[in-house]
């Protein structure tokens, strides 16, 4: 609530610096120089991006769903997280036919030497066979924020003898990547597990390059018979919905997954 309030506080004075430099600069200049005013411009896309914000930001409800946390975003409720408990979950063999990872990678256009960032890599079910299609100049990023699954990163990339594997410890709000410095991000069921989606996504958004992409795969809320519980779903209505407030355009959506969506946006400004 603080990040919230702080927030408002910014765009709140910023709009009054703006109307008081509007008002200073028609006093000293004719006014066919202000046309179109850019002070005008600026304050309609602070008022823009304020109307898309949740108030408040974030909710606790007392009746939710047993799988939920009770918190929700956006009339969205955040699922609970899968602990290290789930890593035999994650390595299932079932997971090549359910999943199709090769249809996933598929789908990221990699050409080589890229710098991806897998979010909530977990056991690095992705992150390992994303390595070798980005080349030895390529990086994947394998951003968790369990020490366990850290550990398995780390083990598994040294007994496959992986050099382009790097292991990043995020926070619930910080998923510690650089700034313009990733060309893609994957993020494969983990978003609705996000405790803090709004302070991560704008964080991921801030590390984008010009261009690059954010790459959701999420399993269909819209098919009742994906055998998944509902709070581990999400709709395409709702994750355009989440990513317009952080400013992140769907470029393209992939359907050829049994159970999930594949959906692409872009950092297009």
């Amino acid at each position: 609530m603080l990040n919230l309030k702080c927030l408002w506080v910014t765009l709140a004075l910023t709009v009054v610096l703006i109307v008081a430099g509007a008002q200073a600069s028609q006093a000293q200049f004719p006014a066919k120089l202000l046309t179109p005013p850019e002070a005008d411009v600026a304050l309609a896309a602070l008022v823009q991006v304020a109307s898309q914000l949740p108030r408040p930001l974030y909710e606790t409800r007392e009746v939710h769903d047993p799988n939920g946390t009770g918190k929700f975003y956006m009339g969205r409720e955040i699922a609970q997280v899968m602990g290290p408990g789930g890593i035999d979950w994650l390595d299932r063999p079932e997971r090549e036919d359910e999943e199709r990872p090769a249809a996933v990678i598929a789908a990221l256009g990699l050409r080589g030497g890229e710098t991806i960032a897998d979010l909530g890599a977990g056991s690095g079910y992705f992150t390992f066979r994303i390595a070798p299609m980005v080349g030895k100049t390529g990086k994947v990023l394998a951003v968790d924020i369990q020490d366990e699954m850290l550990e398995t990163l780390r083990r598994r990339a040294t007994a496959l003898r992986v050099t382009n594997v790097e292991e990043v410890k995020g926070s619930e709000t910080d998923p510690k990547l650089p700034v313009n410095g990733v060309d893609i991000v994957l993020i494969v069921d983990v978003y609705h597990e996000l405790t803090y989606p709004f302070e991560v996504m704008t964080k991921v958004r801030n590390a984008l390059k010009p261009g690059g992409r954010v790459v959701f795969v999420e399993y269909r809320k819209e098919d009742r018979q994906v055998p998944i519980k509902e709070v581990h779903k999400m709709s395409l209505e709702q994750i355009d919905k989440e990513m317009k407030v952080v400013a992140l355009e769907r470029s393209r959506t992939v359907e050829t997954l049994p159970w999930q969506h594949i959906v692409i946006f872009e950092k297009r400004q």
